[in-house]
C-alpha cells in the first residue's frame, strides 16, 4: 500500500470513528437518528426534592408513570427507572391513544438509590401519545409546584403522570400535572432525515 492509500485510510477512519462519538448513526434501511440521553432527568434531578411512597397494608401495588408525546418520528433506546424495590419490576410501554399495551419489559432494579439502565427499541410516532408506567407498592415521585407539565425537551414532552391504583397490568387512566410519578426517564433518538 503506497502513502496515498495509506493516508486516505486514516483519514476514513477517523471521519468514521468520530461520526460513531457524535451519537449520530444510520441504521441499514438509510435511516439516521441523533439522540440524547436522560432527557428529563437534567430537568428535574437538580431541582426538586426526591420524595417516597410506600403502600400500606390494604392498599394495592399502583401502575404509574408518565405520559409522552415525541414531536418527530423516531425511537426509545432506553428506560431509566429510579425505584426502592430491589428485584424484577414490570415496565409497560402502551399507545395511550387507544389505550392498548405495546411492550412489556421484566425491568432489573439493582440499585434502589440511582436510576437503572433498560434497554429497549421502541419505534415512537410524532405527535401520537405513550404512557410509561410501572406496577409497584414503592416509588419514588416529585411534587411539581405551579402544575409545571407538560415539560418540553429536546423534541419530546412530558404531558402529565399517569397512575391507576391495581396490582394487575392496567392501563393508567388518571392523570396529574402536579406530580412526577415513579422517577421514569428515557434516553430517546429521532430520525434526522
Amino acid at each position: 500500500m503506497n502513502n496515498v492509500n495509506a493516508n486516505m485510510l486514516h483519514r476514513l477512519m477517523y471521519v468514521v470513528t468520530i461520526f460513531c462519538f457524535v451519537g449520530c448513526g444510520v441504521l441499514p434501511k438509510g435511516i439516521s437518528y441523533v439522540g440524547e440521553e436522560k432527557v428529563f432527568g437534567k430537568l428535574f434531578n437538580r431541582t426538586f426534592t426526591t420524595l417516597r411512597r410506600d403502600a400500606q397494608s390494604w392498599e394495592p401495588a399502583w401502575e404509574l408513570g408518565i405520559a409522552i408525546k415525541p414531536q418527530k418520528d423516531g425511537r426509545i433506546k432506553a428506560i431509566r427507572i429510579k425505584n426502592p424495590t430491589a428485584g424484577y419490576i414490570r415496565l409497560s410501554v402502551w399507545d395511550a391513544d387507544n389505550k392498548q399495551l405495546i411492550q412489556t419489559i421484566n425491568a432489573n432494579i439493582s440499585d434502589t438509590v440511582n436510576y437503572n439502565f433498560n434497554y429497549c427499541e421502541i419505534p415512537i410516532k410524532a405527535n401520537k401519545t405513550y404512557c410509561i408506567s410501572i406496577n409497584v407498592r414503592k416509588y419514588y415521585y416529585y411534587t411539581l409546584p405551579f402544575n409545571p407539565l407538560p415539560l418540553n425537551a429536546n423534541n419530546i414532552s412530558v404531558l402529565y403522570s399517569v397512575y391507576e391504583e391495581t396490582p394487575y397490568q392496567r392501563f393508567p387512566k388518571n392523570n396529574v400535572p402536579s406530580v412526577y410519578h415513579g422517577l421514569i426517564d428515557l434516553d430517546v433518538d429521532f430520525k434526522t432525515n
